[in-house]
C-alpha cells in the first residue's frame, strides 16, 4: 500500500514539474523575444539568462554540491556536462531564432522536441524505459499540431 501511494505521488511529482517546465518555456520565449527585440543581441542575451539562472540555482544547491560532488562518479560528472551543454546551445538557438523570426513561429517548432526526444530515448535509455508506439503516435500528433500552427502563424 504504502509503495503505491509513493508511486502515485511521485508521477503526480513529475507532472507536476513537467508543467511547471511548459509554464517556464513558455515564459521564456516571451521574455527572449523582449530581450533581443528591445534589449540586447541573442547571445548577449542568453548569456546573462544562463549567468542568472546558475546564480540562482547554485544558491539553492550549493550544499548539496559541496557534498555529493565530490563524490560523483566520473561518467555523472559527464552527463551532467553534456546536459549542460545541451542546454546552453538550446537556450542559444532559442533567443537566436526569436531574434530572426516571431514567436508565434519559433515556439511551436521548438515544441517538435519530444520526437528527438522519444528516438534518443529509444536508442539510449532502452534499459531505463520503453519507446511505445503509442509514444510514437503522440509525438507525431505534437509535430503534426506544430505545423498546423506553423502554417497558420505565416499568414
Amino acid at each position: 500500500m504504502i509503495r503505491v501511494e509513493t508511486a502515485q505521488r511521485q508521477l503526480l511529482l513529475g507532472y507536476l514539474a513537467a508543467l511547471g517546465a511548459a509554464f517556464s518555456y513558455g515564459s521564456l520565449t516571451l521574455v527572449a523575444r523582449k530581450i533581443v527585440t528591445d534589449f540586447a543581441p541573442p547571445l548577449v542575451g542568453t548569456a546573462f539568462s544562463m549567468l542568472f539562472g546558475t546564480v540562482i540555482l547554485g544558491l539553492m544547491v550549493y550544499r548539496h554540491a559541496i557534498v555529493d560532488l565530490p563524490r560523483a562518479p566520473r561518467r555523472g560528472l559527464l552527463m551532467v556536462g553534456l546536459a549542460g551543454l545541451a542546454s546552453t546551445f538550446g537556450v542559444s538557438f532559442w533567443f537566436l531564432a526569436l531574434n530572426e523570426s516571431r514567436v508565434v513561429v519559433v515556439a511551436p517548432l521548438v515544441g517538435t522536441s519530444p520526437l528527438l526526444s522519444i528516438a534518443l530515448t529509444h536508442f539510449f535509455l532502452q534499459r531505463l524505459e520503453r519507446v511505445t508506439w503509442r509514444t510514437v503516435f503522440g509525438g507525431v500528433l505534437v509535430v503534426f499540431g506544430v505545423a498546423l500552427v506553423a502554417i497558420g502563424g505565416n499568414r
